[in-house]
């Protein structure tokens, strides 16, 4: 554990001055690092950039198509100029659609780039503009998501309750989002010392994402797999409770999925924790020294102080400091 953050002092990664951040998408989850943003889909399986690109491309044949349909219609039943006239009119109210994807897209940059104070900023001015219901659902999420990172618990758990009945009911909201509001939840709930609210909202998590799944009996994406893992290790490091995880070949199937990816090191500083608590200082003294070169940004002692001091304490014991 390098020296920032071992002292909570890891300064976020620094932007170009007069140009917005780009959004870099990440190849997949497992190879996601620092500045780079994991798209994934409706059942939380992390999509490779290829994939995001043949998105984007059908997005934009849809805006694109649609007005020309539109024109050729109205043209025939109409007339000509009534064609024309429509065919614009469609594409100006896709634009008008996406006028503020410029603003969200520079906010998730911020947030891949650990800038959380500049993210958190553009997002309060994006509340303000008038969004689309599902839109604005996910502005508060990302919103709950950097106070809770910003050590602001309390603030996030009041934004995403504020959301009331559409927490968990969003019309045309995905799945995802729905996981991600129960976890920050969750989270934020178990940092507060609310236990038992912190697990119910865990259970609730845990329903969103078998709706996910669906019935098809596919395994959960990769994604929200990890989003349920986390949250489970959060509220436990946070309850002291390390008997309220699972059995230890879960736990070790658990460590080989986080090994295996370049960041999300916090959910390997919980895990070193848990095998502690359980006597296996081998297995706990490998994940807190893998965990430090994964974490871009030290936000531990916001979000989970107990294990952000048993972390900077047992690596200093360890010689991992």
């Amino acid at each position: 554990m390098d020296a920032d953050n071992r002292d909570g002092g890891a300064k976020p990664l620094p932007a170009q001055a007069g140009s917005p951040p780009r959004l870099v998408v990440a190849r997949s989850l497992a190879d996601a690092s620092a500045g780079e943003m994991v798209f994934v889909n409706r059942r939380g399986q992390a999509l490779t950039s290829r994939q995001i690109a043949l998105a984007k491309l059908g997005s934009w044949g849809v805006v694109v198509t649609s007005g020309v349909l539109v024109g050729i219609v109205y043209g025939a039943l109409v007339s000509p100029l009534v064609g024309v006239f429509s065919g614009v009119a469609v594409e100006l109210l896709a634009l008008v659609k996406l006028r503020h994807w410029p603003a969200f897209r520079t906010a998730m940059a911020h947030v891949a780039q650990c800038r959380w104070e500049e993210a958190h900023a553009e997002l309060l001015v994006l509340e303000g503009k008038r969004l689309s219901a599902v839109y604005r659902a996910t502005v508060q999420v990302v919103l709950a998501a950097t106070e809770a990172l910003l050590g602001q618990p309390q603030q996030a758990v009041d934004r995403i309750e504020r959301m009331g009945p559409s927490a968990t009911a969003w019309p045309g909201a995905s799945h995802v989002l729905r996981c991600q509001a129960a976890s920050l939840r969750a989270g934020a709930l178990s940092t507060l010392g609310h236990f038992e609210d912190a697990w119910r909202a865990q259970h609730e998590l845990v329903r969103a994402a078998d709706a996910a799944t669906g019935t098809s009996g596919r395994p959960r994406g990769d994604y929200l797999d990890m989003l349920v893992q986390a949250t489970e290790l959060q509220i436990a490091a946070n309850a002291d409770k390390p008997e309220a995880l699972p059995d230890a070949d879960t736990l070790h199937r658990w460590a080989r999925a986080a090994l295996g990816r370049s960041r999300f090191g916090e959910m390997l500083v919980s895990l070193a924790w848990a095998f502690h608590r359980r006597g296996d200082d081998d297995m706990a003294r490998h994940l807190l020294a893998e965990a430090a070169s994964r974490i871009p940004r030290w936000s531990l002692d916001k979000t989970t102080p107990a294990l952000d001091a048993w972390a900077k304490t047992t690596a200093r014991l360890w010689g991992l400091s």
